[in-house]
């Protein structure tokens, strides 16, 4: 799941490794997102189940939650849904700046 610039990052290296067979999911806010070097999925899953569901019918081993810090819904959806189902989960965090 992305839409962050490590998501971005992500996907190229990912997508220059034949070892992977690599999507990326957008929640489709940007009207005009920027393209990807990989499978693009755009749009929402329907909650925790719906993603589960995703999930078990595309047959992912793993997934990486590169979202923007402030959507914390779908990764408490994207937690729940892979505890659901047994599928890892790597969350990519941004360290917090520090206000000096």
């Amino acid at each position: 799941m992305g839409g962050t610039t490590e998501a971005r990052e992500l996907a190229r290296r990912l997508a220059e490794d034949a070892r992977f067979d690599t999507a990326i999911s957008l929640a489709g806010r940007t009207t005009d997102p920027r393209p990807q070097p990989v499978r693009t999925r755009i749009g929402g899953f329907g909650g925790a189940e719906g993603l589960a569901h995703f999930l078990r019918d595309e047959k992912i081993a793993l997934l990486v939650d590169a979202t923007h810090p402030f959507a914390a819904r779908i990764s408490h959806n994207a937690a729940e849904a892979v505890q659901r189902i047994g599928v890892p989960l790597l969350a990519l965090r941004r360290p917090e700046r520090s206000e000096e």
